[in-house]
């Protein structure tokens, strides 16, 4: 059952910071992907066939122990907001956002493990751990895929391993993905070499949403892009490392700013905190960056009494969907402004 309100009471579990580097890596997340051996790939399937799919899939999912006491949500009941505030949680992908009949979403009770079901693929779990945890985050989804497999007759190759619809899934359909914060590499203009370098090295950087959206409040994805030739370990190593290398590099992009050009560097930390502090109006895309450089402003030290966690509470809840399901009706985009500019004061103010 979906309930917005007592999601929005009770942020995720992975917003409270808690995790390796959180300062710098919001989140890490993994994904494993599976398909049915007796049914068509779901850009294929007609709704009686997306039906039948969901069905044994759903009824799997609601005997394993992994979603007791959780949400079962149907997304093709769920109104065009509903739908945006789920992705604005990170817990679903635009695609399902906009092919939502006889597709569901079951999610645990802390929001840190989920599952898509009739997404690309059939079967798409994911799961959540705060700050650069990617290890925690596998261990999650590996227990519900070792739960769902023996109850689905999971389509797999010996040759090539799982099928998957995208071809680049295939083998481990597994995806790790951290959600990494780089205003440092950015700011100094280094972010092109390391898209490039990244590339090279069989990883992907992409937007705050992930595939096809845009980089916001200078927040990436960065993941592996290739699961074909290579085990569940292996990948999570090799996005660990790389994950690593790209922290140290912000890193040493900060202390060059911050060495050269310290009093511009604690003016615009300032001048965006002041504004978030007692701004009346602010748009989603100002907001991001504002949050943006005072979260950068914590990382330096230059702000002391604003936490990780409230900063990262903000980057969800700030977005168009949750200050509408916050205040329990629709907006146009001048009151969602002055509405944010309010919320984020008295969080901030706390």
């Amino acid at each position: 059952m979906f309930d917005a309100e007592q999601m929005i009471r009770t942020p995720a579990a992975w917003l409270d910071a808690s995790g390796e580097e959180s300062e710098i890596v919001m989140s890490s997340r993994v994904r494993v992907a599976r398909n049915l051996m007796s049914h068509r790939f779901a850009h294929v399937c007609d709704n009686e066939e997306l039906s039948e799919i969901l069905a044994k899939v759903g009824a799997a999912a609601g005997a394993v122990d992994t979603f007791a006491n959780g949400r079962t949500i149907a997304m093709g009941e769920l109104s065009t907001l509903d739908r945006q505030f789920l992705l604005e949680r990170h817990l679903v992908s635009r695609e399902f956002l906009f092919n939502s009949t006889n597709r569901g979403l079951w999610l645990n009770r802390a929001e840190d493990v989920s599952l898509m079901i009739n997404e690309e693929d059939h079967l798409r779990m994911q799961a959540f751990a705060s700050g650069l945890d990617i290890a925690s985050a596998h261990e999650k989804v590996s227990r519900l895929d070792d739960a769902l497999g023996p109850r689905l007759d999971i389509a797999f190759s010996d040759r090539f391993g799982y099928l998957t619809a995208c071809p680049t899934n295939v083998g481990t359909g597994l995806r790790v993905s951290v959600l990494i914060h780089l205003p440092g590499l950015v700011h100094s203009r280094e972010i092109n070499k390391l898209l490039e370098s990244v590339g090279k090295l069989n990883h992907t950087i992409r937007g705050f949403f992930g595939e096809g959206s845009d980089m916001m409040g200078n927040f990436f994805q960065l993941s592996n892009s290739t699961t074909l030739g290579a085990t569940e370990e292996d990948i999570v190593k090799r996005l660990k490392e790389m994950a690593v290398k790209v922290v140290n590099f912000e890193r040493k992009a900060r202390d060059v700013l911050f060495g050269k050009a310290r009093s511009l560097l604690e003016d615009k930390v300032w001048r965006a905190y002041g504004l978030l502090r007692y701004a009346r109006s602010v748009s989603t895309k100002e907001a991001l960056s504002l949050v943006s450089a005072v979260r950068l402003g914590v990382g330096v030290g230059i702000i002391r009494d604003v936490s990780v966690g409230t900063l990262n509470h903000l980057l969800v809840y700030i977005h168009p969907a949750h200050l509408q399901k916050m205040r329990g009706r629709t907006m146009d985009a001048q009151e969602r402004d002055v509405v944010r500019a309010e919320f984020i004061r008295g969080e901030l103010g706390r």
